[in-house]
Formats: C-alpha cells, structure tokens, sequence
C-alpha cells in the first residue's frame, strides 16, 4: 500500500485503487504512524495530538472513530491497521518519501508541502505539523525560500500577525495568549488570513508590510488579569480598534469565563469589518476579504435588494478565492432569504441551500464556521435536527468561542425537544455576539426557544432586543404581533404590525396557518394564531 506525504495526502492499495479516508483527522492519523520508524504509536500519543481540546473519554471516542473511518477506506486492505488497547500500527507501507525521496525532494523544492491542505484547529497538531514539516526539509536537504520574502499580495490570505506585550508571569501569560491565539484562530474560521506569532512562534523579520497586527498586554490586580486587545494596521500603523477586558483567574475554567469569549468574538469580528478598509484589500486576491465583509453588512440588512447583492459579493468572492467558507456564507443568504420571504422561487432556494451546503462541508476541512452555518441550515431548513446537532457539536468542540457555533446547538436542541438546553446554548450565544453588530440574529433565536418553552415573557424580552436591533428584520416583527397580542398589549401590536405590513405587505394569519412553506413553524405550533389571529384584522 501506497501513501504520499507530499502535496495532496493519498492513499492506494496495490492496485491502485484510491483508499484515502475523507476526514483531516484519519489522514493526519495515518501521517503520523507513517513518520515512525515501526509505524506504531500509542493511543493517548495520537489522541494528545488530534484531540488535546476534549477529556479522555472523548478523546479515546474520536480516536475509535477516526479508526473505523480508516478501515471503512481501507476497505479490503483494513487488516493493515492494527489495533490493541494501548497503541496503533500501520503495517506493510511504503511513502513517497521512501519511495522515490528525490521526487518528494523536488515538489518540496518547487513550492508543494508535507501534509499540503491538512488543515486541523488543535494547537497540539499544528506544533507536531511544524515541527514535522522542518524536519521532513532538513532530512532532504531542501532550502526553501522565506514564505514570508514571497509577494504576498499574490494570494488572498492576508497577514495576521499576534504581537504580545507585557504580562504578569504564570496563568496571567498564558491566559493572555490563550486570548490571542483564540482571536487568530477564530478570525481564521471567517476569513482567509495567515497568523503569525501564534503560540509564540517567531514572526519573520522581513514579512510585508500588510494585514493586521493584533497586540495583547495587561496586568494582574488582586485575581484578575485585566488585558487590552487592540487592532492596528501593518502598513499605517492605525488603531483599528481596541478593547479592555478581565480575566478571572480564581476560576477553574478562567479561560472560558468573564468577558474572555465575548472579547474573542468581538475582535475577529472587528478585524473582517475593517478588511475592506485596508488598501492591500482594494484590488487583486486580497479583495476576496473585503467582499466578505461587504457581504455580511448587506445581508443582515434583510432588504431583498441588499440580500441579493450579498450574494452576489460572495459569488464575486468565490472566483477570486473559491472556499468553504464562502459557500457557507451563501447557504446563510439563502436561510435569510426564506424567512423573511425574499424569493419567490421557493423550490430553487432549497435546490442551493442543498448543493451550496454540500460544497461547503466538502471543502470544509473542519472549519467550525461552516459546521455551524450548514448545521443551523439543516435544521432551520431542511427540518433535520439529527444532523445538525452532529455538525454543531463538532463546531463548538473546535471552536466553543464562535457564536455561530451556539446558535446551531440551540437549533437543534430545541427542534429535539431539550428547549432548557437550547435555550441556554441560544443565550450563551447572544452573549458571547454582545458586543458585535449582528447579536439580533442570536437575540431572535432566543426568542424561538423561549416561545417554544411557552416562556413568553422572556420570547418578548429576546424578540424586542432583535427587532430593536434590526426594524426591518420580520422573523422579530412576525412573532412580537401575536406576543404582543398574548400580553394585552394592543398598541404595541398595532405598531408591529403596520411596520411589519411595510415590509411583507402581502402578509395575512392565513397565510401562516395554510402555506406549510411559510418560515413561522414555531408560530404556527404555539397556539397563538389561533388565539389571537382574529384580533389582528381589528389592529
């Protein structure tokens, strides 16, 4: 059996048959029992590597997984892998850099890497991953050129570089560049960049003025760490934006409590707002960026004009940089277009919102954005709950500070009936996308699961803050009519609904009990149109 290291991972059987596993994880496993000597390693060894973010049990669980997807693409070649309880063997395999090491000499040479397009969010794997790489280059004699001396501006990922300034030592250190390194790692989910500086790596002195710089420093006052996170432009030196926060360290988990998460969330999204402000993003492949953040400015706006043109942004920027995360994003405009009645083409949008979400989890490589979007989409919309709970828990178990990645897990608990549960997953989001432009979209699915759990009271509170946040957004306006109505508060429904007729003036109730393709499922189910729908004719 036959696996290349070089360039694109593959795996072939001896008649060439192509038994390469689809998952990042399975094949990085299989690199790293190919990289020693008797092809064996133990278990917790892999499992500190690929799932050093999850306990042990969790852990020993992925690994099992990861297994069974390799002996599935082994298919009749599985008995090559053997297992036992303590450790993992690959037997009778040959590499490329075995092989035929001249050849994996020159593709290292002519710009290919080891691993090329493995792409895993575990610190513990991207340090295995360098290390290997400058390994695998000295052991064949390769003298690559600085990546940092290539024109940068000839691909769309743009510099990010992590700067870290005074600290207090121990947990006040770590904890300050835990928040960085979550910050670059979370801004890498959303847009195409290159961090360095991550984990504290060297920042190559020559690398091009462009990007961003990210600058952490802080003190310790009693048992907080209290930090200033600040954005700057490379090239002009100008504060993008800049942010305080505390850090609890007297807690156990500090580094996911207090104002940490939030100011995660906030600062990537700060640094894709500001790409079309950057004069390396004005032109050529770097624009890819600055259309993305166009893009999400328009389609929260839930004009129909504006939503279209969204899309047409992304389109624009999947040809200049085509990715997952770029079909992701389309498959939101199209969820966006469906519940607030955009297009009239019902059946063509969920022909998309299918092809554009299996793109984007094809291209993933684990991108918890995507897992999120496509995720929230197959519940929203394709009413499957089942699998949008696995692709929002494999979101939140890489990146637990993406609130995209709650509001998927609140998704799919509440359409599975555990309405506690997503309730709170809803509200972690929303607190967590507190302090960012878009927090009505997690403030409106708040609302959802509060009315599901028939906690009206709290659905207002939620469906006020959405609707306040955004006026034009008639997913709040639909259900504050009928809430409204629930509380005796007839002017306030009054209100709601000649602002709701401005934007969907072909709204009626029944409309919403007789049209199963109308976006209000949760409405229909609560028992308020029946209650309260003949009261609306006399607002």
């Amino acid at each position: 059996m036959f696996i290349r290291l070089v360039g694109v991972f593959e795996v072939r059987d001896d008649s060439g048959r192509d038994c390469t596993p689809r998952g990042a994880k399975a094949r990085a496993l299989l690199a790293m029992l190919c990289q020693t000597p008797d092809r064996r390693r133990a278990r917790r060894w892999l499992e500190a590597r690929l799932w050093s973010d999850r306990g042990a049990e969790q852990a020993s669980g992925s690994l099992r997984q990861a297994l069974m997807e390799i002996r599935k693409a082994l298919g009749g070649e599985a008995s090559r892998l053997v297992t036992d309880r303590d450790t993992v063997r690959l037997s009778a395999v040959l590499t490329d850099l075995e092989r035929d090491r001249d050849a994996a000499a020159g593709a290292l040479q002519s710009g290919r890497e080891f691993l090329e397009g493995i792409d895993i969010i575990d610190q513990a794997f991207e340090d295995w991953l360098r290390e290997e790489r400058a390994r695998v280059e000295s052991q064949l004699g390769i003298h690559r050129p600085d990546l940092a001396r290539v024109a940068v501006a000839q691909t769309a990922r743009l510099p990010f570089v992590i700067r870290m300034g005074g600290l207090p030592p121990g947990l006040g250190a770590f904890a300050g560049r835990a928040l960085a390194d979550a910050i670059g790692r979370l801004l890498g989910e959303f847009a195409h960049i290159d961090v360095y500086g991550s984990g504290g790596a060297a920042i190559p002195p020559d690398l091009p003025r462009e990007g961003m710089a990210l600058h952490v420093e802080g003190a310790e006052i009693q048992d907080r760490v209290h930090v200033l996170v600040s954005l700057s432009s490379i090239a002009s030196g100008q504060i993008i934006w800049n942010q305080r926060a505390a850090v609890p360290l007297a807690e156990a988990d500090f580094i996911g409590a207090g104002d940490l998460p939030p100011l995660v969330f906030q600062a990537a999204d700060a640094a894709l707002s500001h790409f079309p402000q950057l004069l390396e993003c004005q032109s050529g492949p770097r624009r890819a960026n600055a259309l993305i953040a166009n893009a999400l400015t328009e389609m929260f706006s839930y004009d129909g004009d504006r939503l279209r043109k969204a899309d047409r942004l992304l389109a624009e920027a999947g040809e200049i940089a085509g990715s997952a995360r770029i079909y992701a994003w389309r498959v939101l405009v199209r969820q966006i277009m469906h519940v607030e009645r955009i297009e009239a083409d019902y059946p063509r949008l969920m022909a998309e919102i299918d092809e554009y979400s299996r793109k984007a989890l094809e291209l993933s490589k684990a991108n918890p954005l995507v897992l999120s979007l496509v995720g929230l989409s197959r519940v929203m919309i394709d009413e499957n709950p089942d699998a949008g709970s696995v692709l929002a828990r494999d979101a939140l178990a890489l990146s637990p500070y993406n609130a995209h990645a709650h509001l998927a897990q609140a998704a799919a608990l509440g359409r599975t009936g555990d309405q506690i549960g997503a309730l709170e997953a809803a509200r972690r989001g929303a607190e967590i996308a507190a302090r960012t432009a878009h927090v009505h979209w997690w403030e409106a699915l708040s609302g959802l699961v509060a009315l599901r759990c028939e906690n009206h009271a709290a659905a207002i509170a939620h469906y006020e803050a959405a609707h306040y946040r955004a006026p034009g957004f008639r997913a709040a306006m639909r259900h504050l009519l009928f809430l409204y109505l629930w509380a005796g508060e007839r002017e306030k429904a009054s209100r709601v609904y000649r602002a709701l007729m401005r934007v969907e003036p072909d709204f009626t109730v029944d409309r919403i009990i007789h049209e199963p393709d109308y976006p209000a499922v949760t409405l229909r189910k609560s028992g308020l149109l029946e209650r309260y729908g003949g009261e609306v004719a006399d607002l």
